[in-house]
């Protein structure tokens, strides 16, 4: 299958990572791709990378005459790779690429992949573009799925719901990496490495992840290390700092910053937490933890509930729970491979025209 991709982000958010691991897992399956993204995007950078061939236009413009130049751009891309199927995984597009192949009939496959918190339009226009002019409805979450189907009226058989998958030949157990990183740190054989790896941001929840390993080690967990392996965002430093002290966690905490191989990091732990309040529309760190046989526990948000048993989880403010979970040293591991990931999508996807 040759496949056009249009991934209008500015930042390598979640979006962006979803689309690159279709990309990647795609070229190693033997198809084609081809990326249409904005100018100098770090989508459109790694896309480079991998060798396939991009298009780089302002796709997040409200200008009439750009969006038509756009489509000009995008149909042009179409033509070069013969592309079978054009994936939008973003909506800024979506909706005059969907009212052009509608109104010419084009033969292309298109496919709108949804991994966003924020719930669709329910206007009549936004259920003739999904419902109609859409080929088929990818979405990373089966909460989205659900809304589709109830608040947009979509047909069950016209979308589905797909997590994602990590490359396994980067993220796997690594017993030397685990040496490596732990003799680094300065960590003893004894020693329960309990990890958080994400932006220094309130909704990623390290306020309720502190307070509960304070709870966990104050209780009698003294073997309790902690990694936050982050930078900051909308926290800075020296006020992560201040929420590492007050919880009386400071000799037994390292915050890394931003590090060359966050594998390392992970094959070091013994326990991943995701601790997040909200968002988690697509969550690959669970998914990197795992597939580096590292043992997760998360709160309920987002599509955590739908990938990790309920014994493994606890609701996003309830640091009790979380402090219990983290005493009892259990977590959920299954594995996410791309490669199945980009067969559930082909397989999903081709029987819509």
């Amino acid at each position: 299958m040759n496949i056009v991709h249009l991934i209008n982000v500015r930042w390598f958010n979640a979006t962006a990572w979803y689309a690159l691991r279709l990309i990647e897992s795609g070229i190693l399956a033997g198809d084609k791709a081809a990326v249409a993204g904005l100018p100098d995007s770090p989508v459109i950078n790694k896309a480079k990378e991998l060798g396939v061939q991009t298009v780089e236009a302002p796709f997040t413009s409200n200008n009439f005459i750009t969006f038509f130049k756009n489509l000009k751009k995008i149909h042009k891309l179409i033509d070069d790779i013969n592309a079978d199927t054009l994936v939008c995984h973003r909506g800024e597009m979506f909706w005059i690429i969907a009212l052009d192949k509608f109104i010419f009939r084009r033969k292309y496959r298109l496919v709108r992949v949804r991994g966003d918190v924020r719930p669709p339009k329910t206007d009549i226009f936004s259920k003739f573009t999904h419902n109609i002019a859409c080929s088929h409805i990818i979405t990373s979450a089966e909460f989205i799925r659900k809304f589709f189907i109830e608040k947009v009226k979509t047909k069950a058989d016209h979308v589905d719901t797909i997590y994602g998958g990590v490359n396994t030949d980067i993220f796997y157990k690594d017993d030397e990496k685990r040496r490596k990183a732990r003799q680094h740190y300065h960590f003893k054989e004894d020693d329960y490495v309990v990890s958080v790896v994400g932006r220094f941001d309130p909704v990623k929840g390290h306020n309720i992840f502190l307070k509960a390993c304070s709870k966990a080690y104050k209780s009698g967990l003294k073997e309790l290390k902690i990694i936050l392996a982050g930078f900051p965002e909308n926290i800075k430093l020296h006020e992560m700092q201040k929420m590492i002290d007050e919880n009386g966690l400071t000799d037994i905490t390292i915050i890394t910053g931003r590090v060359d191989d966050i594998t390392e990091i992970m094959n070091s732990s013994d326990l991943g937490v995701i601790s997040s309040l909200g968002s988690e529309a697509v969550c690959r760190v669970a998914m990197e933890f795992m597939a580096c046989g590292v043992p997760v526990i998360s709160s309920n948000a987002g599509v955590l509930p739908e990938m990790l048993p309920e014994k493994y989880r606890y609701d996003i403010y309830d640091d009790e729970r979380l402090a219990f979970l983290i005493k009892e040293k259990k977590g959920f591991i299954q594995i996410y491979d791309q490669k199945d990931f980009y067969k559930e999508f082909i397989n999903k996807i081709s029987n819509s025209l």
